[in-house]
Formats: structure tokens, C-alpha cells, sequence
């Protein structure tokens, strides 16, 4: 019989702990399916190299690595909040037909964030109501995503699309070139190649693929703006989030920082990568 059940929070002795999983299935062969809680990977373990992890320990864990993610996330908008966007006023002979700034009312992209992972959807939900940005979010399966992301782009017409859950590079196969080697990036990468038949401009529909160890060069090539992983490394729950925020809080005339991105992501350059993009922060003027 089993020592564990289906929803434990476990950690692989192997890999010294390094990395948090809720138990997803248990096989009777002793090999367990596991997800991670706070990065994008998936994983299987035998049971012999599981450790339990007791809620105290759960609980300081996940303190150190929220307070991580919230010191990234402050950094990454106060670089965008700080940098200086100029507007120009506009006077009539009325001196009173004056645009303030305060006039000015932000219109930031709107977002379909399609996710493989029910808890990381609830968590992203929160995170886009804080950013005050207008989002879609939908609990749909890694393998059933490019099935459904095209009418759900025909329905809500976002200016931004995210395409994530769990991924894995299956190390024992060696050949990091081969889509057959990993466990969730071809289906990302048929996501986008469906949602490119919506929109084919890279600046009309900005597209954020992947997840934990993806097949990077291929989901760009597919036709991604941004995806992960390009050296095959573990990303945070909230990294697409990061990208995400900054698309829709980049002006239309202005390129997204991709330094602000990498350099607040769980491992910089190696997890997440991309190509030039326009922002889509747009204004209206006077605010309505």
C-alpha cells in the first residue's frame, strides 16, 4: 500500500529537495506523477525517492519563494511605471480646454491566458486583477489547447494570448531537438500555430508559449513573441505573468523591454526569451 496520496505535497530526494510537487496520480508499479506547486515543471518519481513535506516546512518554503516572486514582480512595474512616457497638452484660446494628465485614461492590453494548471489559473486571475489589466482565463489541458484556442480567440479578440501549464525535457533522451522529447511543447507549439491562423502580426496579437524546459526554438519559430525555456531550465509560476505585464503596459509606439523581462524572471535569459514586440498600452484622451 501506498505511503502517499493523491494531492501530497512531496519533494525528490535525488534532487535534494530542490523543488516542491503536488502528487497528481499514483501508478501500481510505485512510480508516481507529479506536478510542480510553484514552477511549470512535471515530473515522475518512484516512491522511495518522494519525501513528504510537512506544513511547516510547506509554509516557510513558500514564504521565501512569494516574497522572491513579489520583490520581481514590484521591480519589473516600477521599471515600467518609472520610465517616462511624455504627452504633450493641448490648448485651445479657452484656457480652460486644457488634456491634464489625470484626463489621460490607460487602456492596457486584453488578455486570453489559456493554463494547463486549475491552481495556477486562480493565482493568475489574482495577479491580472492587481495589474488592473482586462484578462480571460481558461483551466484547458496542455494537449487540448490548440483545439480550443481559436474560437476563444474569434470570441474575446485579446491584443495578448498566453499558452502555458506544465512542460518537461525528457533528459534520458539527450536530443533537446526533438519535439518527441518533451512532454507538453508540441502541443504549445500547435496552440500557436492555430492562433497565428487568427492573426498573423506579431504587433496585432502577442503570443507568450511554454513552460518549464520547453522546446523554446520551435514555439518562436511557430510564431510565439516570447517562449521559454531556451536552455531547457525550470520557470516560475508567475514568469509569463512578468512577460504579460509588460506587453500590456508598453505603449503601441514604444518596444518591450525585453532587459525588464529577463532580468526579473525566475532565471533570466535562460528561461525565458523573445523577439522585438510593440507594446499595447494604448491611451485615450480625454479619459472616458
Amino acid at each position: 500500500m501506498s505511503n502517499f496520496k493523491i494531492g501530497d505535497i512531496v519533494a525528490r530526494k535525488s534532487y535534494n529537495y530542490d523543488v516542491l510537487f503536488r502528487i497528481k496520480y499514483i501508478h501500481p508499479n510505485g512510480m508516481v506523477d507529479l506536478v510542480g506547486i510553484t514552477v511549470r515543471i512535471i515530473a515522475d518519481a518512484e516512491e522511495y525517492d518522494l519525501k513528504l513535506i510537512t506544513k511547516q516546512e510547506l509554509d516557510a518554503r513558500l514564504k521565501n519563494i512569494e516574497n522572491s516572486r513579489k520583490m520581481k514582480m514590484d521591480r519589473s512595474y516600477n521599471n515600467l511605471k518609472n520610465k517616462s512616457y511624455k504627452f504633450k497638452y493641448y490648448r485651445e484660446p479657452n484656457p480652460y480646454n486644457v488634456y491634464q494628465k489625470d484626463k489621460i485614461m490607460n487602456m492596457p492590453a486584453r488578455i486570453i491566458h489559456i493554463d494547463g494548471d486549475p491552481d495556477y489559473c486562480i493565482q493568475s486571475k489574482n495577479l491580472y486583477k492587481k495589474m488592473g489589466v482586462n484578462s480571460y482565463i481558461f483551466n484547458i489541458e496542455e494537449k487540448e489547447q490548440y483545439r480550443q484556442v481559436l474560437p476563444l480567440l474569434q470570441k474575446y479578440r485579446p491584443q495578448l494570448l498566453v499558452l502555458t501549464g506544465h512542460d518537461a525535457f525528457i533528459k534520458r533522451r539527450n536530443d533537446i531537438y526533438n519535439v518527441d522529447n518533451y512532454k507538453n511543447s508540441k502541443y504549445f507549439i500547435q496552440a500557436v500555430l492555430e492562433a497565428r491562423k487568427y492573426e498573423h502580426n506579431l504587433d496585432d496579437l502577442v503570443i507568450f508559449a511554454g513552460a518549464c524546459q520547453s522546446y523554446y526554438e520551435a514555439i518562436i519559430s511557430a510564431g510565439a513573441n516570447f517562449a521559454s525555456a531556451p536552455k531547457r531550465v525550470l520557470i516560475d509560476m508567475t514568469d509569463p505573468m512578468i512577460v504579460a505585464e509588460n506587453v500590456a503596459f508598453t505603449p503601441v509606439n514604444e518596444y518591450v523591454s525585453l532587459e525588464n523581462i529577463i532580468s526579473n524572471t525566475r532565471e533570466g535569459i535562460q528561461g525565458i526569451g523573445g523577439i522585438q514586440t510593440r507594446g499595447q498600452l494604448r491611451y485615450s484622451i480625454p479619459g472616458m
